[in-house]
């Protein structure tokens, strides 16, 4: 009982402690008091001393460490926000009422105001406080680097920050077909243009421009053929090769011993890939011809392989033979597939067109009666292709 009174007791002197301590205020209208909370505060506005660091691209991501006062008030650790240039920054976090860490956003190159605001709504601007610097464009290298003055030279050009929307100029002249592949890459068809080495110049779509000086130069390589890569294939077609040369140009076609290629695709100025069409066998001349309709050639560029084979009927059956099976192997030994189609031969004579060259194959012949029944094989018989 004495310990509880005693607690009573004490209660009431801290009550009329507290009550004392309340001020009073009175009111415009002289009416009332009005007291204010115990606990009431007025939040100091942050202020900022120094951001470190206080540069990032444009492209924002970096995390910088902002130095001030009263990011947070006594009674509140709310989290302020922060923007930059009127953008908001993420991963805002207060390390301390003295410190704060936040990504910066993405934002336009030039110097921006760094607002922050707290959690009661306090805020502060530190006018031209950080700074976005503009992304360093640079030409490292344009490939092929020369090509004919009629222009349509397509062209690779490497370097840095490239952007979507990027213009390319040669010696002034813009290029055409202009295609950005990503920030380190673009390419392009260049224009007409006198004789002699020019600037490459690409320029971005706000405006900063790179140049490499006599990065190309017009006039000096001639339209040729240099090679063609593998230089033989199957007389059935269907051989991809890959054509070196100079001077190809957008609209470029290919002919094989005058027939056309199935597939041509320009990689650039001076490779060329394209897919062999069917041709009887032997060596043939590859024609690349220009859309503006000069062509080049390399004589018997590319040869053509097959394998003939003739044999003779049975002299006597004891059937009736309905036609002949060719079955092909890469060794004696076999296995060995049908190669003659799916029908029997009705002559004794085939060609197999799907061989490649320098090699050696072994063929088998079996006769086939009128019910499908098909003999011994004659054979193997070894057949050996040029290279």
């Amino acid at each position: 009982m004495k310990a509880r009174a005693s607690g009573q007791k004490l209660l009431v002197g801290l009550a009329a402690l507290l009550a004392a301590a309340i001020p009073l205020l009175t009111t415009g209208c002289g009416g009332g008091i009005t007291p204010l909370g115990a606990n009431a505060s007025q939040q100091k506005s942050p202020t900022i001393t120094s951001i470190v660091p206080n540069t990032a691209s444009p492209s924002g991501g970096a995390v910088v460490m902002i130095n001030g006062s009263n990011f947070t008030s006594e009674t509140q650790q709310s989290t302020p926000s922060v923007s930059f240039g009127g953008v908001a920054a993420t991963n805002v976090r207060v390390i301390s009422p003295l410190q704060l860490s936040v990504t910066v956003p993405p934002h336009t190159s030039g110097d921006v105001s760094v607002e922050i605001t707290s959690a009661d709504g306090v805020s502060t601007s530190a006018p031209s406080a950080f700074t976005y610097t503009s992304a360093s464009l640079a030409i490292s290298s344009v490939s092929p680097n020369s090509g004919a003055t009629a222009g349509g030279t397509v062209v690779t050009i490497a370097g840095s920050n490239f952007a979507s929307g990027a213009t390319v100029s040669f010696g002034g002249t813009a290029a055409t077909s202009v295609s950005f592949q990503n920030s380190n890459q673009l390419t392009a068809t260049t224009p007409a243009h006198a004789a002699g080495s020019v600037n490459v110049v690409v320029t971005n779509p706000d405006g900063t421009s790179a140049t490499l000086t006599g990065g190309f130069t017009f006039g000096t390589v001639s339209f040729t053929v240099n090679s063609v890569s593998p230089a033989s294939g199957p007389a059935a077609g269907g051989t991809t090769v890959t054509i070196s040369g100079a001077d190809f140009q957008t609209g470029v076609s290919v002919t094989f011993g005058g027939l056309a290629a199935t597939s041509v695709t320009l990689t650039n100025s001076s490779t060329i890939v394209a897919v062999t069409p069917v041709h009887n066998s032997g060596s043939v001349d590859v024609t690349v011809t220009n859309s503006n309709g000069q062509s080049a050639a390399l004589a018997a560029g590319f040869a053509y392989h097959s394998i003939d084979l003739m044999w003779s009927a049975p002299s006597s059956s004891p059937v009736t033979i309905a036609g002949y099976n060719v079955y092909r192997s890469n060794t004696s030994a076999g296995p060995f597939g049908r190669v003659s189609g799916s029908t029997p031969l009705a002559n004794t004579d085939f060609t197999d067109a799907g061989v490649e060259g320098g090699t050696t194959y072994y063929y088998e012949v079996r006769s086939v009666d009128s019910n499908g029944t098909e003999s011994a094989p004659a054979g193997p018989v070894p057949a050996t292709t040029s290279p």
